[in-house]
């Protein structure tokens, strides 16, 4: 193991006092987690640094890039997009700030790549703790090698394993994220529903509970969406975002009855072996009636990259992640409006977990809602 911080070096430009400050803290922040964490996780911090640092130094002000007449057409587009979705998320109540007042050229597909890891026999991510994220059911990952290389290790372990990609992610208000060339060229709906996602994490976001945590966020998105859509007077694109979320309902609905019963297989009184036989069964099921249901739709494609590639308790429970509670909160949402959800999602993250499961789980769920 090789201690020596004072090896790690980023190059860069000379930076302005408020860029040191942030790039100081970042170090300051990461250096403490290292110092109180064991040396097996010492490559982990140590990546977590230089990705974050990376991006710090090598963000470039939108201000600047508006003006500039080296900027591309499509990119001064999809800036000036940006800014009209920001207009629109602050005065929905969001706490924009400087998020997203930079723009940052990374050259790859993903910025993080995250790893999932379940045992065989459990639908129950690990988690991981951090000292500014609290514990999540992940670890992300600056370097898709690294990410591989844990997820090795912990297949190893005899592990359930699932690496996915990210496109975006937030600091939650630590710093100020900058827009990403990962999904900056997205189609102009999912690019704002990405956005109200990200600065939903700014708003109400509690250590520990990821799924309460992405159920908000989800849930805020999609109704953010809607209006923001309604406003532009763009109803054929949101026609065509509710006919995408039917179709993933209904795929989700399915992975749910799944997941139901490979929770009756886990906890039965069989053996592993015929536990583990069981849940082949039952995940090649699974996509064999995924294909199905694919058949009978006249457009989309909604889940056709999750299917792809091994499906196992891992990749099962990132679904849950993003949207167990997120039913429960549409129903509160349409019947209360916006500001009454908002200021009850922020008065249960303030409950004990175990308070905020209760009244999240007696929560009605609208039919309307939930069959469409």
């Amino acid at each position: 193991m090789d201690s020596n911080l004072s090896r790690v070096t980023i190059a860069g430009p000379k930076l302005s006092r408020q860029t040191k400050n942030l790039f100081y803290r970042t170090l300051i922040i990461l250096a403490l987690s290292i110092l109180l964490t064991a040396c097996e996780s010492m490559g982990f911090y140590r990546q977590a640094i230089i990705g974050q640092g990376r991006l710090l130094l090598a963000r470039e002000s939108v201000d600047q890039l508006l003006i500039s007449p080296d900027t591309s057409p499509l990119l001064r587009q999809r800036l000036e997009l940006v800014q009209s979705i920001l207009t629109f998320a602050r005065g929905a109540g969001l706490e924009v700030g400087n998020a997203y007042s930079s723009y940052v050229v990374t050259g790859q597909r993903f910025v993080i790549w995250n790893v999932f890891a379940a045992p065989q026999l459990e639908l129950r991510l690990r988690k991981s703790c951090f000292p500014v994220a609290g514990c999540v059911s992940y670890r992300g990952f600056f370097d898709e090698q690294d990410a591989r290389s844990y997820a090795a290790r912990l297949k190893q372990e005899g592990l359930d394993v699932y690496i996915g990609g990210v496109l975006a992610y937030s600091t939650l208000g630590w710093f100020d994220d900058p827009l990403l060339d990962t999904f900056i060229f997205m189609d102009e709906g999912k690019l704002a529903a990405l956005l109200f996602h990200e600065l939903a994490h700014r708003m109400v976001y509690v250590k520990g509970d990821t799924r309460f945590n992405e159920s908000f966020a989800t849930t805020l998105e999609q109704a953010l969406l809607h209006d923001w859509l309604i406003l532009r007077g763009d109803s054929q694109r949101f026609e065509k975002y509710l006919s995408s979320e039917r179709r993933s309902r209904s795929v989700l609905r399915l992975i749910g009855l799944t997941r139901k019963d490979l929770k009756d297989i886990y906890g039965s009184e069989k053996d592993d072996t015929s536990k583990l036989e069981l849940k082949t069964l039952l995940i090649s099921q699974l996509v064999e009636d995924y294909k199905e249901h694919v058949r009978q739709w006249t457009e989309g494609n909604e889940f056709s990259y999750w299917m792809r590639g091994e499906i196992n308790n891992a990749k099962l429970e990132t679904i849950a992640d993003y949207n167990q509670w997120v039913p429960a909160m549409q129903t509160f949402l349409r019947s209360r409006g916006l500001k009454k959800f908002s200021l009850e999602m922020m008065r249960l993250a303030g409950l004990p977990f175990s308070d905020r499961q209760v009244i999240l789980a007696s929560m009605p769920i609208s039919i309307a809602i939930d069959n469409k």
